[in-house]
């Protein structure tokens, strides 16, 4: 009844279940080796110690290497906080083992319990997966499940075959709780009326698996065309030619590269459907995201902002212009360049420049006006969007700013010939002068 391709060593949660004890001798017999990880919860008091004692004996008589933990609730424990504290357990387990997959016990009509459950919270087609049968989580441990084409009847067939006992846990019958009025109640009245209901369910979830995934590649496609999502910064043209479903995965997708190193990995579906409104919001609107971070949309870009990375260390240290690695001097060959990616200006104005990021106090005069504005004008006016200010890569005589990466020049002459100028070229990638603007 295991699916195929189990790794030859796992570890193993056993509760002291029927599903975990099934689980258990169903590894043992296919040859595996085995190390079982039981986790007391403390929330039952004898029964829980109890669970434990079980366990140790059934590893004893089966010979199998046993870890166990066990964890102090909280005043108000609830289903999240046990979950988090099993999977912290397994994972270190993992890492006193060395063993970075374990087995599960979760079975077919765990997952059409989960679905349901999800369905009635109102998930979108994520949620309504299920469980995967094999998936790497966030602490990078594979987690497998290999029961899931198994219902709990012929676990329990099982076990009775091999005269197995197990514990059984009475807080599974409290109807309170939406996932045991689920089993108790909701399903066994579905069978009835529709007999194979859960299998029926199951197979759903297999089904939206796959095209879940399929959507998530297209997504992901989508940020590995735009590379600036890896600074948190999105082009709005692009996104808002996409469906508004297609968005709402590509903005998960987009949240799920960045926080990697928070403890809330995933947006909620209200946080979801606050920075898809900014898609098409004014610039300068925001909204608040987990922890210190937020969604704002410029002008061109829909950024991510409170990560390191998106405020980062982008500042250039001033360097003087021929030891910068930021531009390349080229020999102008009759070419006067755009302004903002290349410019052709007289060698004997170059030296004593210097490439850097903003300063206050940074002015210009914007080339073919007289007038003199701060830099900060000079990016509002160019609808330079705000978090990307700080890395516009600037020449600059002393406060002077003369060209502004991918932004446009300052007091430049106009040359009439190119015979003894050099031409600059800015080695940046300017995301906020436009898509494909990389300078080779």
């Amino acid at each position: 009844m295991l699916t195929a391709d189990l790794p030859r060593e796992l570890l193993a949660g056993v509760s002291g279940g029927a599903d975990s004890v099934a689980l258990l001798r169903m590894l043992l017999d296919a040859g595996i080796t085995v190390t079982a990880v039981h986790v007391n919860h403390g929330l039952r008091g004898e029964a829980s110690d109890g669970d434990e004692a079980f366990v140790r004996e059934l590893c004893r008589r089966l010979r199998v290497p046993l870890m166990t933990y066990r964890a102090v609730p909280p005043e108000n424990p609830g289903e999240d906080w046990a979950r988090q504290v099993r999977y912290g357990f397994f994972r270190r387990a993992a890492e006193e083992t060395g063993i970075r997959a374990v087995a599960l016990a979760h079975h077919r009509d765990d997952q059409a319990e989960t679905l349901l459950m999800h369905l009635l919270r109102g998930s979108g087609l994520t949620g309504l997966t299920g469980m995967a049968a094999d998936a790497v989580n966030a602490d990078g441990l594979r987690i497998l499940r290999p029961l899931l084409t198994c219902s709990r009847q012929e676990l329990r067939e099982y076990l009775k075959e091999k005269n197995q006992p197990w514990r059984e846990d009475a807080s599974n019958a409290d109807p309170r709780y939406l996932r045991n009025a689920l089993r108790g109640d909701v399903l066994p009245r579905l069978e009835a009326l529709i007999p194979g209901a859960s299998a029926r369910l199951a197979r759903t979830a297999d089904v939206l698996r796959e095209e879940d995934a399929c959507l998530s590649a297209l997504a992901e496609q989508f940020l590995a065309a735009h590379p600036d999502a890896d600074a948190g910064c999105l082009p709005l043209a692009p996104l808002r030619n996409e469906s508004r479903a297609m968005q709402r995965r590509i903005l998960r997708a987009f949240w799920q590269r960045k926080c990697s190193g928070m403890a809330e990995r995933t947006l909620s579906a209200r946080q979801t459907e606050e920075l898809l409104a900014l898609v098409n919001a004014g610039a300068g609107t925001r909204c608040s995201l987990p922890g210190d971070t937020g969604g704002y949309v410029g002008w061109t870009h829909l950024h991510l902002l409170g990560f390191e990375t998106t405020t980062a260390t982008t500042a250039i240290t001033e360097t003087p212009l021929e030891l910068s690695d930021r531009v390349m001097l080229l020999p102008a060959d009759g070419q006067r360049g755009d302004g903002r990616r290349t410019q052709a200006l007289p060698r004997a104005m170059l030296t004593g420049l210097t490439v850097r990021t903003r300063r206050t106090g940074d002015w210009l005069r914007p080339f073919g006006s007289e007038g003199r504005q701060s830099l900060q004008d000079y990016f509002v006016n160019r609808r330079v969007d705000a978090p990307f200010r700080d890395r516009v890569p600037l020449l600059c005589r002393g406060s002077e700013v003369l060209l502004a990466g991918g932004v446009g020049a300052g007091d430049v002459p106009r040359l009439e010939n190119t015979q003894d100028a050099a031409l600059l070229c800015w080695r940046e990638k300017f995301p906020w002068c436009g898509e494909g603007n990389e300078v080779r």
